[in-house]
C-alpha cells in the first residue's frame, strides 16, 4: 500500500475509534447512533454545495442507507450487551474476512498471498479478545461485522464509478439519519430524543464530524488501493478501541486484550509492507 491510501486509513482508524467511544459512553445509545449520523450529515453539509449530490449511484445510496440503519440498531445493541474493548475489536477485526472473500467475485480485488496471511493474523488477534467475552454481545458484535462488510462493499463500487468520495459520503449521511427517524421514534418518545439532543449535543456534533470523517477517508482510500487491504489496515482502530475501554472507560478486561489488540497489530505490519 502506497503512502498516501495509508495515511487516509490511518486517519480514518483514529476518527473512527473516537465516535464508537463517544457511544458506548452516552446515556442513551440509540440517541447518539442517531445523533451521530445527522450532525455528521449536517457538519459537512456545504459539500454537496460545492460538488452536489452524486449522480448514476442512487440505488446504491439507498441500499447504503438501509444497511447503516442495520448497522446501527446492531451495534447499539452490543454496546449494550458487551464492553468496547470487545465489541469494536470483533467487528472491525471480523470485517476484513467477509470483505476480502466476497471483493474477490465482485470487485475483481486479489490480494496477494502474504497479504492473506496478514489479515488472517490479525483476525487471530480478534478472536483472542473475544475469548471468554459474553455471548450476547459477542453474537451483537458478529452481526455488525457483517453490516460493515455489507456496505464497505456497496460503497467502494459507488465510489469507484465517481469522481469524489466526499459527496457520496455526504449523502449517504443524510440518508441514514432518515431512515433512522422512524426506527427511534419506535423505542423513544419524541420528547426523550430531543432531551438526549439537547444534553449531548457537543458530544454529538464531536462524533458525527468524527464519522463521516473517518467513513469519507476510507472511501477515498478505496479508490486508490485493494479494498481488502484498505478494510484490514483501517482496522488498526482496534488498538484504539482496545485503549479507549481500558484507560477511559476503566473496563476490567480490557487491558487483557491488549494481547489480542496486539497480535492485530502485528498482522497490519505485515500488511504495511507487503502491500
Amino acid at each position: 500500500m502506497s503512502t498516501l491510501p495509508l495515511l487516509l486509513v490511518l486517519g480514518s482508524a483514529a476518527l473512527h475509534a473516537s465516535w464508537n467511544l463517544v457511544v458506548k459512553g452516552s446515556d442513551d445509545r440509540l440517541v447518539a447512533g442517531f445523533g451521530q449520523a445527522l450532525f455528521g450529515a449536517l457538519v459537512f453539509s456545504p459539500v454537496l454545495f460545492v460538488y452536489g449530490l452524486p449522480s448514476g449511484v442512487w440505488p446504491l445510496v439507498l441500499l447504503s442507507g438501509l444497511i447503516h440503519v442495520s448497522y446501527i440498531v446492531s451495534l447499539v445493541a452490543a454496546y449494550d450487551q458487551g464492553d468496547l474493548s470487545l465489541v469494536y475489536p470483533v467487528a472491525r477485526g471480523l470485517a476484513p474476512v467477509w470483505v476480502t472473500l466476497a471483493a474477490i467475485p465482485l470487485l475483481d480485488d486479489s490480494p496477494t498471498p502474504v497479504a492473506a496471511l496478514a489479515i488472517s493474523l490479525a483476525v487471530a488477534g480478534v478472536l483472542l479478545v473475544a475469548r471468554g467475552a459474553e455471548r450476547r454481545g459477542l453474537g451483537w458484535a458478529v452481526l455488525t461485522s457483517l453490516m460493515i462488510a455489507g456496505y464497505t462493499l456497496n460503497d467502494a463500487a459507488a465510489v469507484r464509478s465517481l469522481d469524489t468520495a466526499i459527496a457520496y459520503t455526504v449523502t449517504i449521511f443524510f440518508g441514514q439519519s432518515l431512515m433512522l427517524v422512524p426506527v427511534v421514534l419506535l423505542r423513544r418518545s419524541p420528547a426523550r430524543v430531543m432531551s438526549a439532543l439537547r444534553l449531548e449535543w457537543r458530544r454529538h456534533i464531536f462524533a458525527g464530524a468524527a464519522s463521516a470523517g473517518a467513513y469519507g477517508l476510507v472511501l477515498a482510500a478505496a479508490r486508490l488501493a485493494p479494498l481488502g487491504l484498505v478494510s484490514a489496515f483501517r482496522e488498526s482502530s482496534v488498538i484504539f478501541g482496545a485503549l479507549g475501554g481500558w484507560l477511559i472507560l476503566k473496563e476490567s478486561a480490557a487491558k487483557k486484550r491488549l494481547s489480542g489488540a496486539g497480535l492485530i497489530a502485528l498482522g497490519l505490519a505485515v500488511l504495511v509492507f507487503a502491500g
